[in-house]
C-alpha cells in the first residue's frame, strides 16, 4: 500500500512539475515573441527617422548653399535684391 501512494505521489509530481515546466516555457515563448515584435518596431521607426533625418540634412546643406551664394553675391559681385518696382517678370508662353 506504501508503494502504491509512493507512485501516485511520484507521478503526481512529475505531471505537476511537467505542468509549470511547460506553462513557464509558454510564457518565455510569449515574451520572446513581443520582445522580438517591439524589436521590429523599434526597427522600422529607427529606419523612418534616419530616412528623414536624410531628408532634413539634404535640406539644409540647400539652404545653406543658397545662403552663400547670395551671401558671394551681395558682397563680392555688388549684387543687391530689387525692390518690388524695379522686378520684371517674364512671362514664357509655351505652344504646341
Amino acid at each position: 500500500m506504501l508503494r502504491n501512494q509512493n507512485k501516485i505521489f511520484i507521478i503526481s509530481l512529475l505531471i505537476a512539475t511537467s505542468f509549470i515546466s511547460s506553462y513557464k516555457l509558454l510564457i518565455q515563448t510569449y515574451d520572446h515573441r513581443t520582445a522580438f515584435a517591439q524589436l521590429e518596431k523599434l526597427t522600422l521607426e529607427k529606419e523612418d527617422l534616419s530616412f528623414q533625418s536624410n531628408i532634413l540634412i539634404e535640406e539644409v546643406k540647400y539652404f545653406n548653399n543658397q545662403i552663400s551664394l547670395r551671401k558671394f553675391a551681395s558682397e563680392n559681385l555688388g549684387m543687391i535684391t530689387p525692390n518690388i518696382k524695379e522686378r520684371i517678370y517674364l512671362i514664357r508662353r509655351i505652344t504646341k
